[in-house]
């Protein structure tokens, strides 16, 4: 067999080799992402007179929420600004965690504080300050 004849022999191998590992990347990257979300805690609050009673009543609410699909928050603790304290030590996906307060009367009133994990995540949602100027 001639050197030429060899060397488009392999050329030819190569080319199909590398045609091969195409296809197999090309339906490797067509699958479906299933990129779970990262861990994050997001404070969310209300401030609001209920007036649905005989008596109106302000109603003041701050919640932590784990809003990753996946992941386990330990050690988490909701910290009202100058008031009340909650403590989990785990905080499945999903789940929250809640300090709420009420009192006779409607008045202009807030409600500030943020969350704390053991957990590294994105902070810009932690806190929060949430008022009203509801009066009766």
């Amino acid at each position: 067999m001639s050197s030429r004849a060899q060397v488009l022999r392999r050329a030819a191998a190569g080319t199909l080799a590398a045609a091969a590992v195409a296809t197999t990347a090309g339906f490797a990257a067509a699958a479906p992402a299933n990129a779970a979300t990262p861990p994050n805690l997001r404070v969310t609050g209300v401030v609001f007179c209920d007036k649905t009673n005989f008596i109106p009543t302000l109603v003041r609410q701050m919640t932590v929420t784990n809003t990753s699909d996946t992941f386990t928050m330990r050690n988490v603790t909701l910290q009202e600004i100058q008031g009340q304290k909650r403590f989990a030590s785990s905080l499945g996906p999903g789940k929250t965690l809640q300090i709420r307060t009420t009192q006779p009367g409607c008045f202009p009133s807030s409600i500030s504080g943020y969350a704390i994990s053991d957990n590294r995540e994105d902070l810009l949602d932690n806190y929060g300050y949430y008022f009203t100027l509801d009066r009766l």
